[in-house]
């Protein structure tokens, strides 16, 4: 996804502005700036301070800006009250939603509209969600398969077993099928492809400008995931998953 975003942005004739909402000490955001030399100009949030700090351990990153708060704090207004953010109130080319919106609510239609207000015309909003299945035993599944086939490899179980109740309820609360998310997603957008999908997990892209999506998606190598874990259909390279006239 990194490189596709890197590739996209050289294709441009401008500097692109890139919205990463929600992800931690923003690595992603950051580095992209500094590796794009100035192509690429980030924007990254988060309500804890120690991420705000992680960020800045190296000193100020080079065309990467950080704002300390949840997504749903960054409106216009303040943007433009902040000098350091002022450059983003015309919006962003690309905004990248990494698991953020499934830890406040399931009102996917009311946050995407809430967060695409800061997009472009033509801009591409870039989703990576926990799905639940349309079958509560292929959730359990799926998650058996990657807590036990994949996370068993790296992590002791005590600590699986954590994550799973200090995290993982919190999460499935607010997850919604892909049949809500296309719902919400068609909401504001006129296209949406899948790009990627790994167990439970699903990343979506969506715009306005089939042109812009097309070459979005064009950048993006073929995804490395055992095809045991593969579940959805319209992985990358993927047609149209839905738009305004096809239905779910």
């Amino acid at each position: 996804m990194a490189y596709a975003v890197l590739k996209y942005a050289g294709s441009r004739g401008a500097p692109l502005s890139l919205y990463s909402l929600g992800t931690a000490e923003g690595t992603m955001a950051r580095t992209l700036s500094e590796f794009s030399g100035g192509q690429i100009v980030s924007l990254s949030c988060s309500p804890n301070p120690e991420n705000y700090k992680s960020f800045m351990a190296y000193g100020e990153p080079a065309n990467a800006e950080f704002f300390i708060g949840p997504f749903h704090w960054l409106t216009k207004d303040a943007l433009g009250s902040d000098r350091r953010l002022a450059k983003f109130t015309q919006g962003f080319d690309i905004i990248l939603e990494d698991t953020t919106f499934q830890m406040y609510s399931p009102n996917r239609l009311k946050q995407i509209e809430f967060v695409a207000q800061h997009l472009k015309e033509g801009g591409i909003f870039v989703f990576v969600e926990k799905f639940r299945a349309a079958d509560e035993g292929d959730y359990q599944r799926r998650e058996h398969q990657k807590n036990y086939g994949f996370k068993a490899r790296y992590f002791p179980q005590d600590e699986i077993d954590r994550k799973k109740t200090a995290v993982l309820g919190t999460m499935f609360n607010n997850e919604v099928t892909l049949k809500e998310m296309a719902r919400a997603v068609r909401a504001q957008f006129k296209h949406c492809v899948m790009t990627w999908n790994s167990g439970n997990f699903c990343s979506l892209a969506a715009s306005n400008s089939k042109e812009n999506l097309d070459l979005y998606v064009s950048q993006m190598p073929v995804s490395a995931i055992p095809h045991e874990y593969v579940y959805e259909a319209g992985m990358h390279p993927a047609s149209t998953i839905m738009t305004k006239d096809v239905p779910v």
